[in-house]
């Protein structure tokens, strides 16, 4: 009995910890990231995360079934390695991505809908990033 009480609490901790993972790639905390560059002179780095969710919405429209929260989570994982300039700050960030996509993984279950997010992604960050050199 206790072994099964403290697995059943072991998966609602990692359960607990996979959604929390997921939340870094919320709107709510991609526009929070984006309204606190506004404070300060870093307007590249808000018209790149600005350029790069239009870019997420128009690619959410064309390529179905993709996970939203891989996509943004990788542009602001990737824009904010890239403001902060520091290899410390820029592997913790890809460690935090990599362990969002488990948790992607580990809660939905498909491989698929996590891929097409990463690549939404990537196509994003490309399109923010030279869209804010436009600007």
């Amino acid at each position: 009995m206790y072994w099964a009480l403290q697995k059943k609490m072991a998966k609602q901790w990692l359960k607990e910890i996979a959604r929390d993972l997921l939340a870094l790639g919320s709107i709510p905390f991609y526009l929070l990231v984006a309204v606190r560059s506004m404070i300060g002179d870093y307007m590249v780095f808000v018209y790149q995360m600005l350029i790069s969710a239009i870019a997420i919405f128009i690619l959410f429209l064309i390529i179905k079934n993709s996970d939203m929260h891989v996509a943004r989570s990788f542009a602001i994982i990737a824009f904010t390695s890239m403001f902060y300039n520091d290899g410390l700050f820029a592997f913790f960030a890809v460690l935090i991505w990599i362990l969002i996509i488990f948790s992607a993984y580990h809660l939905k279950g498909k491989i698929s809908q996590i891929l097409r997010g990463a690549l939404i992604g990537v196509i994003s960050l490309v399109v923010g990033y030279y869209g804010a050199l436009l600007v």
